[in-house]
């Protein structure tokens, strides 16, 4: 049986840079250190909670070390904070299961009751009116 993880997700420092961005250009950048705990509650809340792209950001960021995730509106590069090793694969997988087992819902699990709207969009294709050029 596999033992603990070396470092819970509260224990881990990330340094997070927002970048946002306006019509395709940077308008302005934020930089901030938080836990790894933060930043798996903000993804759970945007991305839902069974969402598989969580643990890819996670595992991503702790095993090599930095990860970029673009919204509409701005981009987020995460990046371990200086002095932190990289880990093992399985290692990032302890760190998320910790996570998830110590935040686990005393009523059992409720995702199944939740309805999640996923909406895909095709791009966007402006064609020039007639006369036009």
């Amino acid at each position: 049986m596999k033992g603990p993880p070396l470092k819970s997700a509260t224990e881990i420092p990330i340094f997070e840079i927002r970048s946002f961005v306006q019509d395709g250009v940077q308008q302005s950048s934020e930089v901030r250190e938080i836990a790894l705990e933060a930043v798996i509650d903000e993804f759970l809340l945007k991305l839902g909670q069974s969402n598989a792209h969580v643990l890819g950001v996670v595992i991503q960021v702790l095993t090599r070390g930095k990860v970029r995730v673009d919204f509409r509106d701005y981009h987020l590069r995460l990046e371990m904070a200086p002095g932190l090793n990289c880990m093992e694969r399985s290692e990032a997988v302890a760190v998320f299961d910790d996570y998830i087992k110590r935040h686990k819902n005393p009523d059992g699990d409720r995702s199944a009751d939740v309805t999640q709207k996923i909406m895909v969009q095709a791009p966007r294709i402006s064609f020039p009116k007639a006369g036009q050029r």
